[in-house]
């Protein structure tokens, strides 16, 4: 967005380490006057939700993350319920954290998963297209110089009533970016609704279709590198030493860097280049205590856990199960037990980050673009005015894109290579080995 607020001071205080949704704010941010955000194509933003275009184009921002589940169009029907648009002519687009954070967290809660992008997110996100449809009306009472409650929306058209006099949202949207939001909005009756809970096309569903969708993967940038990693197989394992020699005369390698202290990556300016040289370079690993760990080990910490003789927890209690049992004809036993299993996303993990000394941004998917902006002010070491995180589609999340371990990890390789853009993408080894189970 253009004319976004500037911090003039603190640095960005992080909370419950970076990969908690919960980030503590520690910023003084200065407002001027009227200045109207707008979009950046120079649309004005009526509020934090709601672009309007002057074609009548309705942009509604979507701060959750959208990784198959429709969260992306359900939440652009709650908020073009309550604004009364055409909705043929609604899209969307991702906020960024950095903006939201600069703004004192206009667009609330970024965090995606256990089914809670819609419906922790619903009161909120109607308010914001209730409040828009309120502006837009005023603006266009203003101009017809008549009484708002002689006025009234729908399809993006605002009537006066007595007149029959019309508009169009795109005709006052700038006027009504430039009136002060109502303190509070009443929200429609359920019973009311034309649009939430209906069955409607995807938003999504076109340019996945037709591959015009953007994933993380797809990110490209000028004078992009590419990067392959490999962390020490073993969880809890250290880099003990590797030998950069032996791979620098290989097609295509730019650098080897060491990433933490768990992980060696290879750049390059192909990723088929820097993988191929990764698998050819000798690395040492110091595997630690859990190189002991096995499956059958793990069975038996389980086993020696569960102690008969404590009472267990029971949730819900119906009839006498105890008393039945011992009463029983006949009693069948049996145990069950399951491995930890893989988020197995079809788009393994990956991040594009930029970094110089005055500034990072990473383009990603993720399930938290909160947590991904604080895993990158961490890895980058810069302030929140100086960071950023641009989401990208999911190919798939589970959970899996909750956790922030490969934005640091791009972070921290292209801090090694100031100024290059560099798109770290695990291989699909990496990305079944090193799971967050």
């Amino acid at each position: 967005m253009n004319h976004m607020p500037t911090l003039n001071r603190r640095a960005f205080v992080i909370g419950s380490a970076a990969v908690g949704s919960g980030l503590a704010l520690g910023l003084d941010i200065p407002f001027g006057g009227p200045t109207v955000a707008r979009a950046a194509d120079g649309s004005p933003e009526v509020n934090a939700w709601v672009v309007i275009r002057p074609d009548d184009t309705v942009v509604v921002r979507i701060a959750r993350s959208e990784m198959g589940q429709g969260t992306l169009t359900g939440l652009a029907q709650l908020v073009a319920e309550e604004l009364e648009c055409d909705w043929s002519k609604v899209t969307t687009e991702y906020p960024t954290p950095g903006q939201s954070v600069a703004r004192k967290r206009a667009w609330g809660d970024f965090s995606t998963g256990g089914s809670r992008g819609i419906r922790t997110s619903t009161d909120y996100v109607r308010k914001g297209g209730a409040t828009a449809r309120v502006m837009l009306i005023q603006a266009a009472a203003n101009e017809w110089k008549v009484p708002t409650s002689e006025c009234t929306a729908a399809n993006s058209v605002i009537t006066h009533t007595p007149s029959g006099r019309t508009t169009t949202y795109g005709k006052v949207a700038e006027a009504a970016a430039k009136i002060e939001p109502p303190a509070d909005v009443k929200l429609k009756d359920p019973k009311d609704w034309k649009l939430i809970g209906k069955g409607v096309k995807r938003l999504d569903t076109v340019d996945k279709t037709t591959g015009k969708m953007t994933y993380g993967v797809d990110v490209k940038l000028p004078g992009m590198l590419n990067a392959a990693i490999k962390a020490c197989p073993v969880f809890g394992g250290k880099v003990k030493s590797f030998d950069d020699t032996r791979i620098a005369g290989m097609k295509g390698v730019k650098k080897v860097v060491k990433v933490g202290d768990n992980a060696v990556a290879v750049v390059a300016d192909t990723w088929w280049h820097a993988k191929t040289a990764l698998d050819a370079l000798p690395i040492v690993w110091d595997e630690g205590d859990n190189a002991k760990v096995s499956s059958a080990s793990i069975a038996k910490w389980l086993e020696e856990g569960f102690d008969p003789s404590q009472p267990a927890y029971i949730g819900n209690e119906n009839g006498d199960a105890k008393k039945a049992l011992a009463g029983a004809a006949r009693k069948v036993e049996a145990v069950y037990n399951y491995p930890y299993q893989n988020h197995a996303t079809m788009e393994p993990m990956n991040a594009t980050a930029l970094y110089t000394a005055d500034k990072c941004e990473v383009w990603c998917g993720t399930q938290n673009g909160e947590a991904a902006f604080a895993a990158t002010l961490e890895a980058s070491g810069l302030t929140a005015d100086k960071c950023d995180v641009h989401k990208q589609m999911l190919g798939g999340g589970f959970g899996r894109r909750g956790q922030t371990d490969y934005v640091r990890q791009a972070v921290a390789i292209a801090k090694q290579m100031p100024g290059t853009p560099i798109k770290l993408l695990w291989s699909r080894e990496e990305d079944m080995l090193h799971g967050a189970y």
